[in-house]
């Protein structure tokens, strides 16, 4: 009777432990589909977005969060489709749960520093970029020092604009945006020598740019020489017809012919 009870006994042991083991393995399975079909949503939703279709991509992005709360990067995805809404306090908000959940993740920091410089808060925008181009694991610290240059612009201070253009371009020196916003300093200070330079390293790089023909053009009216300027302003128009910088080559075309 003793050797049935004992074998009674293990035998419900084991099956307890067997029976824990499976509803395990059941969860387990559950948050991998629910992962899986979380990172299916944010994929979509990300592509929605890029089409121009935010509201609906963000409605994919919050199912997303909704199903794998801890993920990180679904809260990057969703901060940055409000900062492209316009809606900044919404923006910061989903960018700061992003990194709480992972505090070293400098794309955040960084894209968190770009709603400052939109808000107009300088200050915070330098401090976020910093620890951006600070961060080792940063793939690509060009950005953030563009970023930066773009906050000590926007405070007056080209020096320090100047600096961090540069170190940006010592990473990347075929960055052509920051070869155009470099040339801007260097305007707004009066170097129209330095600044026609960087128009035309832009240019070497990308020589279908259309902000760099545009400003370059400019440059050239400021400088008297108006036939060079004509051949950069009809370059912008051959670049990008439909974009904003095709409108301002146009009427400066009719400046220069008329």
């Amino acid at each position: 009777m003793q050797l049935r009870e004992r074998f009674l006994s293990g035998f419900l042991g084991l099956f307890s432990v067997l029976f824990l083991l499976a509803l395990l393995s059941g969860c387990g399975a559950d948050q991998a589909a629910q992962k899986k079909k979380a990172n299916s949503l944010a994929n979509l939703g990300d592509a929605m977005a890029a089409d121009g279709n935010f509201r609906g991509g963000l409605q994919k992005l919050l199912e997303a969060a909704r199903l794998d709360p801890e993920n990180a990067m679904i809260y990057h995805q969703i901060a940055l489709v409000f900062r492209s809404l316009g809606d900044y306090p919404l923006s910061l908000k989903y960018f700061r749960k992003a990194l709480e959940l992972q505090p070293r993740f400098p794309e955040a920091t960084n894209n968190m520093g770009t709603v400052y410089l939109l808000m107009g808060d300088w200050k915070k925008a330098i401090a976020c970029f910093n620890e951006a181009a600070e961060n080792i694991q940063y793939e690509t610290p060009q950005y953030a020092y563009n970023n930066m240059g773009l906050a000590y612009f926007k405070m007056g201070d080209h020096q320090k604009a100047i600096q961090s253009y540069e170190r940006a371009l010592r990473l990347i020196p075929s960055y052509t945006v920051c070869h155009i916003n470099l040339a801007n300093v260097y305007e707004a200070k009066g170097d129209l020598k330095q600044a026609e330079t960087q128009y035309r390293e832009a240019l070497l790089y990308q020589p279908r740019n259309p902000a760099a023909h545009l400003g370059m053009a400019k440059l050239l009216m400021q400088n008297g020489n108006p036939r060079e300027a004509k051949e950069h302003l009809i370059q912008v128009i051959k670049a990008s017809p439909k974009g904003p910088e095709a409108g301002e080559a146009r009427k400066l075309l009719e400046t220069l012919q008329g």
